[in-house]
């Protein structure tokens, strides 16, 4: 099932407008698209969520209830965890340290941290890596499930001591904190992912968005 509602960004006269669907008229002046050039081409927007199955080797955040897009806000906590080299997400909460339900992350935000940066791909080297200290701390009793605690050793935790004992490039781990991890890592997704909620959220309202040029 494909989760991307597909907004369309284009320009006919001023500013940026966005849709579900290239109209046939431009919002602004009224000019009949099918014979008006555009100033900017149509483009699908890049839709920031993925299935974490989808994403090996990566941090992955999704709302601790609901998904991003429909139920969301800045003041709800996120539940954070790991992906395998196989898709699969280990997740520490109150049933402990499991990995059984990656099928209900399907809409996430994937932080890669082991990919090489030009090509995207995953370093093999580092990739074994990466399986074996996330499968040995999936046998750690440290991350039972009475131990889990909401506030002080949660989800973070778990995420916090894989990157320490991982030791990715990149990555400060030296007194990593949550406060830490969530400035080096995902505040940069978060941001971008926001400006796509925000965006989606107004046209379910609205027909058209439209965004006016910036001032020079």
């Amino acid at each position: 099932m494909n989760l991307d509602p597909g907004i369309v960004c284009y320009q006919h006269c001023e500013g940026r407008l966005f849709s579900f669907s290239l109209p046939s008229s431009c919002y602004l002046c009224g000019a009949d698209l099918s014979v008006e050039p555009l100033t900017c081409p149509p483009f699908r927007l890049p839709y920031p969520f993925v299935r974490a199955s989808q994403a090996p080797c990566s941090i992955v955040i999704k709302p601790t209830k609901g998904d991003f897009l429909h139920d969301y806000r800045s003041s709800n906590d996120l539940h954070i965890g790991v992906t395998d080299s196989e898709g699969r997400v280990f997740e520490y909460d109150h049933e402990g340290l499991h990995s059984d339900y990656t099928s209900s992350w399907t809409q996430s935000l994937a932080v890669s941290v082991i990919s090489d940066p030009a090509t995207g791909r995953l370093d093999p080297v580092w990739l074994e890596y990466w399986d074996f200290t996330l499968h040995t701390m999936a046998q750690d009793p440290t991350w039972a499930e009475d131990r889990y605690d909401e506030t002080s050793f949660n989800c973070y935790s778990f995420v916090l001591e894989f990157l320490k004992k991982l030791g990715p490039p990149g990555i400060k781990t030296k007194g990593l904190s949550k406060t830490s991890l969530c400035e080096q890592l995902l505040v940069p997704h978060t941001t971008a992912a926001a400006k796509y909620i925000s965006l989606y959220r107004k046209l379910r309202t609205q027909t058209v968005v439209a965004v006016p040029p910036m001032k020079q």
